[in-house]
């Protein structure tokens, strides 16, 4: 959710924006974000991988950098799947309109929740009553680009670049508290292929990288994928919300 992340410009664009003291809005930039919106808001199913890098606090004045993956379906309006890998932890989320569950493969154990009946509010409650982000997943809303250009300060069409040998639309913005980067395949469909996150809150600056790959649209996925059945042996813990 945009309510929640920002993505963000390499440091070499951040002086740039840091100079802008109006809103400043470039119409090329949010007519192609409003065609990424516009498509995820015509899909009735969604898949993808995304690979991400993310800087992650060690100390006081010091981050480390930490890699992970995550194979993402999304389905109709409430239901999804996620299986998430990092270092040293691979879990599982999934919904089916009531329920979601949270399975740890390391060490065997779930937990079931009551969810609101829809995605965009279950992917919300998750973030904010679990601590949960999934994958960047708030790009993927009809509203997007509204609500988008609503939290920014300065969005700006940076031209057309590469990304992985498919032609990409580079677009920055940038607020008080982040600055982004979005690279939006030019290829009809619009779809994300990288966000670069760079938080400017706290004493150092940060970023968190997400590279997307595997696009599967519209395809229809068994109910099953979406229904958990606990492993042998597998203990069930109560999920506590985050203070």
């Amino acid at each position: 959710m945009i309510k929640k992340i920002c993505f963000g410009l390499l440091w070499i664009l951040m002086g740039h924006f840091a100079q802008a003291q109006d809103k400043k809005m470039d119409t090329t930039a949010l007519m192609i974000l409003d065609k990424m919106s516009g498509m995820f808001g015509d899909l009735s199913s969604v898949g993808f991988t995304s690979k991400v890098s993310k800087d992650v606090a060690y100390s006081e004045d010091f981050f480390i950098k930490e890699f992970g993956s995550s194979v993402v379906r999304f389905a109709g309006p409430n239901k999804f799947y996620a299986r998430v890998t990092g270092e040293k932890r691979e879990d599982l989320y999934s919904y089916n309109g009531s329920q979601v569950i949270y399975y740890s493969f390391a060490n065997n154990l779930y937990t079931v929740a009551d969810a609101p009946d829809n995605l965009i509010e279950t992917i919300d409650w998750l973030y904010y009553d679990f601590g949960v982000e999934l994958t960047t997943a708030d790009l993927f809303y009809p509203s997007f680009s509204k609500d988008f250009a609503d939290e920014m300060d300065y969005i700006e069409f940076l031209g057309v670049t590469h990304i992985n040998d498919s032609r990409a639309f580079h677009i920055g913005a940038s607020n008080q508290h982040a600055t982004i980067q979005l690279w939006i395949s030019d290829d009809g469909y619009y779809l994300p292929l990288k966000t670069v996150i760079t938080y400017l809150d706290g004493l150092q600056s940060h970023q968190h990288e997400t590279d997307f790959s595997d696009w599967e649209l519209n395809n229809v996925y068994p109910e099953s994928m979406f229904e958990f059945l606990p492993p042998p042996k597998a203990k069930q813990i109560t999920w506590i919300k985050k203070d």
